[in-house]
């Protein structure tokens, strides 16, 4: 039960996060606004998830991983319930960075307390499961936010949203058993997370490489309204099924990282991701889908090998260490969802081509200069930070 309920909730917080993006050329167009401040629906919301995660690295291992997960949901309705009545796109935003913020205490918690209340030999099998509801949030959000614009209007998008988190509240409440594994401390010592050259070389690469993901998820819907696809909304949230690549990279990469290291899998996955964006500089309805599927492998090959990483080589703070790599990847992504749109302006998706690879590329630089050898080493050692 502890199970569903982890993969019910991150479902519903990674709706939350990226299911307005299908809608973006919509907002350019009711409120008058640019594409860049139409992206600041998503940008917004993961600088929230940000700010939240600095906070969560200093006290997430004073409290109780329960009572902050289920604290978490139940504030979460309230803006997610003030967006369905809204109709200013200020307030918009404004509600959109506190959902942010308060979905932290969701995804970064249950990753903590998953990793403190399953035994280790099941250990591979829980972030599968937790990677996975990070998959068919980001998938069933975008779908059903264009199925619903298409047919109601956006507003009802987030009524549902409300009715979902309120329903994910009680299974936390009644459910959700007490956290027993967490060891509680009065002094964190997350500022010693930064002394590790592996481990911040991997929040920088969570940084890189999910900007490029964000930016490109972000944009997509742009490119697909305009010639040669005219794709309609509904149209537009379908090429987010491509998600569901990320399924299988997911389940293969635990395998493929344990034989052949975090890091050389984890550069496969930028090698690829970068292969996958170059490919949409075609203009084609195929390329469009085949360049979405493999990025997808490519993006969640390398978060499934990060985040075991730092499993592998955490052994106190988990809950800083968790929450600031959080920090670090929702960052890249808040600027990956905005700074792109700058870019569109002038050279339109080759831009966003460009600005996206680039930071791939730079991921991979900090993958291979500041990985060292002790990727070999973590895999068979724990490390204490």
């Amino acid at each position: 039960m502890r199970l569903l309920i982890i993969f019910l909730s991150v479902t519903n917080a990674f709706i939350i996060i990226y299911g307005p993006q299908p809608i973006l050329p919509l907002f350019m167009r009711e409120f008058g606004i640019s594409i860049s401040t139409a992206s600041l629906s998503i940008s917004l919301t993961i600088l929230g998830i940000v700010f939240s995660s600095l906070f969560l690295a200093v006290f997430s291992d004073k409290w109780d991983r329960k009572k902050v997960i289920l604290v978490s949901n139940l504030l979460l309705i309230i803006p997610s319930l003030a967006l369905f009545f809204t109709h200013s796109f200020s307030w918009l935003l404004v509600f959109r960075f506190v959902q942010g913020t308060l979905i932290t205490g969701v995804t970064t918690i249950l990753m903590t307390y998953a990793a403190e209340e399953f035994p280790i030999k099941k250990k591979g099998m829980v972030l599968a499961t937790y990677v996975s509801a990070t998959l068919a949030g980001g998938l069933l959000g975008r779908v059903l936010c264009g199925l619903i614009t298409e047919h109601f209007n956006w507003e009802w998008f987030f009524f549902v949203t409300t009715v979902m988190t309120t329903l994910v509240s009680l299974l936390i409440y009644f459910f959700l058993s007490e956290s027993t594994g967490q060891v509680k401390s009065g002094k964190q010592n997350f500022t010693d997370h930064f002394k590790n050259l592996p481990l911040l070389s991997i929040f920088f690469i969570g940084f890189s490489h999910f900007f490029a993901f964000v930016g490109f998820f972000n944009y997509l819907p742009f490119y697909a309204s305009q010639a040669p696809f005219h794709y309609s909304v509904a149209q537009t949230s379908l090429l987010y099924l491509t998600y569901i690549w990320g399924i299988v990279s997911s389940l293969i990469t635990g395998m493929v990282s344990n034989r052949f290291g975090r890091r050389a899998t984890i550069a496969a996955g930028h090698l690829v991701g970068a292969t996958a964006i170059l490919v949409t500089l075609i203009p084609s309805p195929y390329t469009l889908i085949l360049g979405a599927s493999i990025l997808t492998l490519g993006q969640f090959c390398s978060q499934s090998s990060a985040t075991a990483y730092i499993t592998d080589v955490v052994t106190h703070s988990k809950g800083a260490a968790t929450s600031l790599y959080q920090c670090f990847v929702y960052l890249g992504g808040s600027l990956g969802a905005w700074i792109p749109g700058i870019l569109w302006r002038h050279f339109h998706w080759s831009g966003i081509v460009v600005t996206t690879v680039g930071f791939i590329l730079l991921a991979l630089s900090s993958n291979y200069f500041l990985g060292g050898k002790r990727n070999r080493v973590a895999q068979s050692k724990r490390v204490a930070v």
